[in-house]
């Protein structure tokens, strides 16, 4: 099988705080090969034996600490990215309002920082994908077809 056209499902959480609105987002370090020091989102490659709050939450947990029971993720959107390596990425995204627990960077080697994003206003340096991840959630739209700019790294991590 031809990587062109490959087919990955990543899974995603938007912890968001209800106080504010904002969204948790982590910031990859310089040296990443899919994103460097771009802003993503909480989220990942879903496993083989997965379902997918079960991957949810699982990345949850690896990259911030913050455990949640896969039940009480709350189905978000479904997107469809399209990468320009011709990379076919389908993201599932979660939400998530309440929660125990402060979250924090827990892979250091990864991340270089979390930060609390505004989704009507994404940072100007988050990757595409997250930024559209972002725009789409803020809209209350549940479903998009996201084609990514060329020179933009696929599906790794939106």
């Amino acid at each position: 099988m031809s990587d062109v056209h490959r087919s990955i499902t990543h899974v995603m959480v938007l912890l968001q705080r209800p106080s504010d609105g904002r969204v948790l987002t982590v910031r990859h370090q310089p040296h990443s090969w899919h994103s460097p020091g771009l802003f993503t989102v909480v989220g990942g490659r879903l496993e083989a034996d997965e379902f997918f709050n079960e991957g949810a939450a699982r990345e949850l947990a690896e990259e911030t600490g913050i455990l949640i029971a896969p039940d009480r993720l709350e189905f978000c959107q479904l997107i469809h990215l399209h990468a320009a390596d011709g990379e076919r990425v389908t993201g599932v995204v979660f939400l998530a309002r309440e929660w125990k627990g402060e979250p924090y960077n827990r892979e250091p080697g990864t991340h270089s920082e979390l930060v609390w994003a505004d989704p009507a206003s994404p940072p100007g340096d988050c990757h595409p994908f997250t930024h559209e991840i972002l725009r789409h959630f803020d809209a209350g739209l549940r479903y998009a077809n996201v084609v990514a700019p060329e020179g933009t790294c696929g599906g790794e991590s939106p």
